[in-house]
């Protein structure tokens, strides 16, 4: 397995002078990849006093050894919910997975506008539907969604204590050394909130 930064088994993470419960146990998580789904949340705040954060997962019928299969479907996914909701600043994370499985798995979080975006239905039959156009099984959690505000701290911890769930080690790491064991959108945060 390739070296891929620092594994934490601490159940807390430090992000911006903030202490966060993580569910890092059994096997820790990639703390670099938890910073960068944070990173992507808090910059996703500064643009919109609200926000909704959207679990699902992608599975693969076969293996393969790029990300094209999931790269294609956020970029497909994101033109759609750009026109849908007129909005820019979506935020997104992936995180490629292979256990017993001899085909890889996603895990996908989407960081949205919950001023525009205030239920996730119609976003979630999007997704289900994208399995038969895309050659993929979608497959949404129950209570798939947190919606929060800036301020709403208690909410906040429980979707990042959720979502910490896709930077956990065990499962990354089979594939080859090019291919990305996760991927995230680049939202710049605004400079006055």
């Amino acid at each position: 397995m390739a070296n891929y930064h620092h594994v934490s088994h601490s159940p807390v993470i430090n992000h911006q002078d903030n202490l966060w419960m993580v569910n890092s146990q059994p096997s820790g998580i990639y703390t670099k990849q938890m910073k960068s789904m944070l990173n992507q949340l808090e910059a996703v705040l500064t643009h919109y006093s609200q926000v909704l954060i959207l679990r699902f997962d992608i599975r693969t019928f076969a293996y393969t050894d790029d990300n094209n299969v999931i790269t294609g479907l956020f970029t497909y996914l994101l033109r759609h919910l750009k026109q849908t909701y007129q909005t820019d600043n979506i935020g997104y994370h992936w995180t490629r997975e292979q256990e017993k499985a001899k085909q890889q798995h996603y895990h996908c979080v989407l960081i949205l506008d919950a001023n525009k975006v205030r239920h996730p239905s119609r976003i979630n039959n999007f997704i289900l539907e994208m399995g038969n156009t895309h050659n993929v099984r979608p497959w949404i959690p129950e209570n798939c969604f947190y919606r929060f505000k800036r301020n709403e701290v208690n909410v906040k911890q429980n979707a990042i204590y959720r979502i910490s769930y896709l930077a956990k080690a065990r499962g990354k790491g089979y594939k080859p050394p090019q291919v990305k064991n996760h991927g995230s959108s680049r939202i710049k945060a605004k400079s006055s909130v």
